[in-house]
């Protein structure tokens, strides 16, 4: 392990991003703000939050490079050639994906009323489906590479022992999902604790990393409950 990064660093990370991402998330609750102009509000939410998203891994990546760590350290190890296989390969597969489900659509009723009560929920039209592909690609990598990667890591290089590291590290993925994070703190502090225990198994966070964009890309699957009986 290099030597430890700066605790200002860390904080910027660890407490900024949560709090940014707590901040963006009052806007489900103001919602007025992102249709004003006529916009459908999740589609422009979620556009927002893979803006957040594509900065933190922009502003990790530069914290770290500025103390002397590389992408390796923090158990991100795919070359430049790795990361275009691996991020052609994801929309290849997830708008594949989105097309499959678009067909077996086409096959089947869907109840008005059960469609406009999973808003927010899970993506029902097809432009929320393929902005919703883009946030996930950019949640999977951002999440993982900030609080397993730098946040275990940075930890670690304090002296902490890795399995109080993943605690640690599980927090400030709690609060990064925002108001929603209130009422379901236990469910994403056990996911944090899950993936830690993965990242420290293997050392690595493509594996990670993988499945989280399969959980995220699940909630795809979501516009079925909305089936007509």
């Amino acid at each position: 392990m290099t030597r430890p990064l700066p605790c200002w660093k860390v904080a910027a990370v660890l407490i900024g991003f949560p709090i940014v991402h707590f901040v963006y998330s009052l806007a489900l609750l103001h919602r007025e703000t992102f249709t004003f102009w006529g916009l459908d509000f999740f589609l422009t939410f979620w556009l927002g939050s893979t803006v957040i998203y594509l900065a933190k891994i922009f502003v990790v990546r530069r914290l770290i490079a500025g103390s002397g760590w590389t992408p390796a350290d923090i158990g991100y190890t795919l070359s430049r050639k790795g990361t275009r296989i691996l991020t052609v390969s994801y929309f290849v597969g997830a708008l594949l994906l989105v097309l499959l489900l678009e067909l077996a659509l086409g096959q089947v009723t869907l109840d008005p009323d059960r469609v406009a009560s999973m808003r927010g929920l899970y993506p029902e039209t097809t432009a929320k489906r393929l902005v919703f592909i883009v946030m996930a690609f950019a949640a999977g990598l951002s999440e993982e590479i900030t609080y397993r990667g730098f946040a275990i890591r940075a930890f670690q290089s304090f002296g902490i022992h890795r399995w109080p590291a993943v605690f640690l590290a599980a927090i400030p993925f709690v609060f990064q999902h925002g108001i929603k994070s209130l009422d379901q703190f236990w469910w994403f502090f056990g996911n944090g604790i899950v993936f830690g225990i993965i990242f420290i198994a293997t050392k690595r966070l493509l594996p990670n990393i993988l499945l989280h964009w399969l959980i995220i890309l699940s909630a795809l699957l979501g516009v079925f409950t909305a089936v007509a009986q």
